[in-house]
């Protein structure tokens, strides 16, 4: 069952999405059931309009704890009553509510639309704690779209309006969120750190469901980085809270987390009991049970009890299917086929197996696309190039006509007017020619200058081209050719070693199996650093922080990032040459400046982006090395030249080197 530990770490942190909803909305002191039953008693008493909306948004909060349909009916009532009496207020804040019940509900295209009519009357009021809700919302939107990039800047925009709206405990609900996202990208010593400072900040407060939280993202993220001895310390706590929690939806998560947990740790029963009893929360409550069937499917598989493994693999494909979480389905694909693998149904299995290949296809299918939408945009700058070479030769042209009009009527003017002044007309018109020459002269020399400035880009973009689609093609190679075959040798090898049990105490068969897990690993590895994944998921600033993380991760070399402004996302080409950029420079100060920290900026103000990188390295004579380039810094000021920027390097010996480049982004 070896080939099952691949996709640990692809939906072993799953779960969290769930504690992004509830965290958003208000926590419950007694039972949903108890007060919504009571809030309706009221609502029934109650004449006046106003007061109507206010309950009304109470018991749609309320609801949506146990029964999603009522609350999106007790919404909607609420919102056309607050529109028909003109209570702006009431009409953003059941918007709000309602877009996160529809998230809940699983129907992302009106949970839009009722956070978009919530954020604009918010913007409208200057409403900053609803604003902050409403971003909240936001980001749990787009981390269920797996866009975590805007998920953690949403999280972080929420994050802002609570700390001005001094709001201790709803700037910590956002950050518990920022935190779940670093999870779901693997970003796990972050994860860790956050939480670990987070906590020091709910302690005092006695808010057990917050510390709850945070120990729930401390045991998945310790689980990551597969160190169940410091997870193991969290676990106590979780389990006496989730005795007797009233929050579903955490319920359903933790008891997941402590199935992961035991899964982890090879107590098969123990994981399967938790996955169970998260199993018939998630049911009982439809809050996306797919998962937690999924993880009970692979548990059983594990505990060799291939009747329920087949039994809840194939339920969290049912459910996967009905409420179209496709990644759910796909990912129960690869133990689906290890289990048909076991039943010698060998058809079947490679039949899933390529079910699961889809998976990775279908990111294929985003990268070729992105690189379509690249030479479609170089394609029409060039055409815009060219028209704008002939704009200018046509106006060169007239100014020529319009000079040479000019120099014709000046002359009958003089020949008319001044007959005795000969010699100086004479003079005069020798003096024009001269400066029509001088100018004609000036406009073919910038001409030239314009035509060779041409030629050395596009033969910059064909050389830049190049390498970018010959790097793409050797990682998708190296991806789907030596990254297939060696899972096909791993699987081959763990159903030899399950049918042949003496295998196991045989010294050549272990090494054998090891060295070709390290070759997989070193494929992988030299494939993502042609082409990072994260680069074309999550954009630039999250591929080079991890980039840095990676390089300070040696101990030689402490890299920081800063990023100011880079909220929007540039073109993936220009993303690309600027990964490129650093990753270069890096390699410079790591070989050259024996430098032991390094800084990179990256500053951007409307369409002007500045990005500079910073050492403590020995440095180096610039003056000296004019004409003799070294050819890293030849590659970065290719790349610099090929998205129309500047470049600039600062060196003084034994103090450092600034190298600072400045481009004029175009949307």
């Amino acid at each position: 069952m070896v080939a099952l530990e691949g996709i640990y770490k692809r939906i072993g942190h799953f779960g969290l999405i769930l504690l992004l909803v509830f965290c958003s909305r208000t926590v419950l002191a007694q039972s949903p059931e108890q007060l919504a039953d009571s809030l309706l008693n009221e609502l029934s008493r109650q004449k006046g309009d106003a007061a109507k909306v206010d309950l009304l948004i109470e018991i749609c909060n309320n609801v949506s704890y146990y029964d999603l349909d009522r609350a999106i009916t007790y919404g909607l009532e609420g919102l056309a009553l607050s529109k028909k009496i003109g209570y702006t207020s009431g009409t953003s804040k059941i918007a709000y509510i309602l877009g996160f019940v529809y998230l809940d509900h699983g129907n992302y295209k009106e949970a839009a639309e009722r956070f978009k009519e919530a954020e604009q009357i918010a913007e409208r009021e200057k409403n900053y704690e609803l604003l902050g809700k409403i971003s909240n919302g936001w980001g749990s939107w787009h981390y269920m779209q797996s866009d975590m990039f805007k998920a953690s800047h949403y999280f972080s925009k929420a994050c802002e309006y609570f700390r001005l709206t001094n709001d201790l405990k709803r700037e910590i609900q956002a950050y518990q969120n920022l935190i779940a996202t670093l999870g779901e990208i693997e970003s796990y010593d972050r994860s860790i750190k956050l939480s670990l400072e987070i906590l020091e900040k709910i302690k005092p407060l006695n808010d057990s469901l917050q510390i709850a939280f945070a120990y729930n993202h401390l045991i998945i993220a310790y689980l990551g980085i597969d160190q169940s001895t410091e997870a193991a310390q969290y676990i106590p706590f979780l389990k006496s809270f989730l005795e007797t929690t009233t929050n579903v939806a955490f319920a359903a998560d933790g008891y997941y987390t402590l199935g992961y947990y035991y899964e982890k740790t090879e107590d098969y029963d123990e994981a399967i009991s938790n996955y169970e009893t998260g199993i018939k929360i998630s049911l009982k409550k439809n809050f996306q049970p797919a998962y937690i069937s999924l993880s009970l499917g692979r548990a059983y598989l594990k505990k060799r009890d291939l009747k329920k493994a087949f039994q809840y693999l194939n339920e969290a494909m049912i459910l996967a299917k009905e409420s179209n979480t496709m990644d759910v389905y796909y990912r129960a694909c690869l133990p689906m086929s290890l289990y048909y693998s076991e039943m010698k149904d060998f058809e079947k299995a490679f039949e899933y197996s390529n079910e699961y290949a889809k998976l990775n296809d279908s990111i294929l299918v985003s990268k070729t696309r992105q690189y379509a939408s690249f030479l479609e945009a170089s394609f029409e700058n060039n055409k815009k190039e060219k028209q704008i070479s002939e704009l200018e030769l046509s106006n060169t042209q007239n100014e020529l006509t319009v000079v040479r009009r000019n120099r014709a009527l000046i002359i009958t003017g003089l020949l008319a007017v001044i007959l005795v002044s000969i010699f100086g007309f004479l003079y005069r018109v020798s003096r024009q020619k001269h400066i029509i020459s001088e100018k004609d002269k000036s406009l073919q020399q910038k001409q030239i200058r314009f035509l060779e400035q041409q030629q050395q880009v596009v033969s910059l973009q064909s050389m830049v081209n190049g390498q970018e689609t010959e790097r793409t093609r050797i990682a998708k190679d190296l991806h789907d050719g030596l990254g297939g075959l060696f899972s096909t040798i791993k699987m081959h090898f763990s159903t030899l070693q399950h049918e042949q049990p003496v295998l196991k105490q045989d010294p050549l068969f272990a090494k054998s199996y090891e060295m070709v897990n390290t070759a997989s690993e070193e494929v992988r590895r030299i494939a993502h650093n042609m082409m990072p994944e994260v680069l074309i998921k999550l954009g630039l600033v999250q591929a080079i922080q991890d980039l840095c993380h990676s390089i300070s991760a040696g101990k030689l070399l402490q890299v920081s990032l800063q990023a100011y402004g880079m909220d929007t996302r540039l073109s993936s080409s220009t993303e690309v040459m600027l990964f490129r950029i650093i990753q270069e420079l890096l390699n410079n100060i790591i070989k050259h400046s024996g430098a032991t920290q390094a800084i990179i900026q990256f500053n951007r103000d409307g369409n002007r982006l500045s990005v500079t990188v910073e050492d403590n390295g020995k440095g180096f004579n610039t003056a000296e090395s004019d004409g003799k380039i070294h050819s890293g810094l030849s590659s970065v000021e290719n790349r610099v030249n090929y998205l129309n920027g500047k470049l600039s390097i600062d060196s003084q010996k034994e103090v450092g080197t600034t190298v600072m480049m400045d481009f004029l982004i175009q949307e």
